[in-house]
């Protein structure tokens, strides 16, 4: 196809705007409606390709599927002699991966754009549609005479979240997809995602438009074993001005939970961001009462560094799970043995009372666990003396800012392969 050409009888193709691995968009005019809109048309090459065809086909049907202001339009899709084609409407913009390159997006425009991110997840998640790749490249600033509208764009990852429906998912556990700078745990481990998972990529987005940078930088390898198992640093502990309010960093941090559970809905984070835009911001209940007993805290530098960095000790009285211990490591944590002097602090999981008491009353600081929303529980521990404690199921990223939090204070950080005094 040309300049000129006219594609199945109705757009006049004008010139191309984009490729990407499976078409060429065209700025076009659709003659009847006298209207500019974007054609989409198959690579040449790809027609014949039975899985190439499917997964066109799908793209057309999952973006047809989703009607919302935040979401790209579909108008039409059919197949001539020149391939099979996809008509969408035309958005005059940037993307935010431009805005971002040309200097910092003010923390109100941070907070709006992710907000019509999370409207339009809130409404694909609604009919178990997962987009899979949120970030800057596929969030589009247009310019309208109504003002700025955001829409998320290309949802050729995306899969309807349910093995029954027409649709379906082109992809299968085991197989990664998505960008690594903004992909979830679940899909840098290469397991089944949902939901959950594109409430980490848009935090992942959210982060990197209030910090100017993503939670995690690094090759491709190394990026997934952070998105797997490393905490990310505290936005409140980049020291951004002006300084970034407790309620917005703990909201980001839990879109950034390693566990797809733990992560707040859609709808959740909607709220959040709502109120975060309002004048006196003061978010309550759905991030305070989980975030509360894992308050963010300081963090080293070395936590986004290589492998042969300082590492913190921490002693553990109890059975620790075996993920948990590999998540700890990842996470700069070494587990050493209950008595040793160079700990900075005992983990005790699942102790009572009496035990908790009886390690109190040792030299070093005692972290345990409670029940998730069980106040009295945890009331009980601080009683008897405990540093803190955490809710359950632990989190390998929420222990080791509790034990960054005493290194930052004691400053007793212990090198990698130090032996114990």
């Amino acid at each position: 196809m040309q300049a000129g050409d006219v594609l199945a009888g109705k757009y006049r193709l004008d010139s191309p705007i984009g490729e990407g691995a499976m078409g060429v968009v065209w700025r076009a005019r659709q003659e009847e409606l006298a209207r500019e809109v974007a054609v989409k048309i198959l690579h040449a090459n790809l027609a014949s390709r039975g899985d190439a065809r499917a997964r066109f086909v799908r793209e057309a049907r999952v973006a047809a599927t989703l009607d919302h202001p935040n979401a790209v339009r579909v108008y039409d899709f059919g197949e001539t002699p020149s391939g099979l084609y996809l008509v969408m409407e035309l958005l005059a913009g940037q993307t935010l991966r431009a805005r971002l390159d040309a200097g910092a997006v003010p923390r109100t425009d941070a907070l709006e754009i992710a907000r019509a991110i999370a409207l339009v997840l809130e409404a694909a998640h609604r009919i178990n549609l997962v987009h899979r790749d949120i970030k800057p490249e596929n969030t589009f600033l247009e310019t309208a005479a109504s003002g700025r509208l955001i829409k998320v764009v290309d949802f050729g990852l995306a899969f309807i979240a349910d093995p029954t429906s027409s649709i379906g998912r082109m992809t299968d556990e085991g197989i990664l997809g998505g960008t690594p700078a903004y992909m979830s745990p679940e899909q840098a481990r290469g397991k089944q995602v949902g939901p959950p998972s594109d409430i980490y990529s848009l935090g992942c987005t959210l982060y990197e438009m209030l910090a100017g940078r993503p939670p995690f930088l690094g090759p491709v390898a190394e990026l997934l074993t952070r998105h797997a198992y490393a905490p990310p640093l505290s936005l409140r502990e980049l020291e951004i001005e002006p300084t970034i309010p407790i309620d917005l960093d703990e909201l980001v941090l839990s879109m950034l939970g390693k566990s797809p559970p733990l992560r707040p809905t859609a709808t959740a984070v909607v709220a959040g961001l709502t109120a975060a835009l309002a004048p006196t911001s003061t978010t309550s209940g759905s991030f305070r009462l989980r975030e509360r007993s894992e308050r963010v805290l300081p963090r080293p530098a070395f936590a986004d560094a290589p492998d042969d960095v300082d590492t913190l000790p921490l002693a553990v009285d109890g059975e620790l799970d075996g993920e948990l211990r590999v998540e700890l490591a990842a996470a700069g944590i070494r587990v050493v043995e209950a008595g040793n002097s160079r700990a900075l602090a005992v983990f005790a999981p699942g102790a009572d009372l009496p035990r908790l008491q009886a390690l109190v009353a040792g030299s070093l600081p005692v972290i345990t666990d409670v029940a998730a929303g069980d106040f009295d529980a945890l009331a009980a521990r601080v009683r008897v003396g405990c540093k803190d404690a955490l809710p359950r199921p632990v989190r390998a990223d929420a222990l080791a800012r509790k034990l960054r939090r005493l290194a930052t204070s004691s400053r007793r950080l212990t090198p990698v392969g130090a032996e114990p005094k």
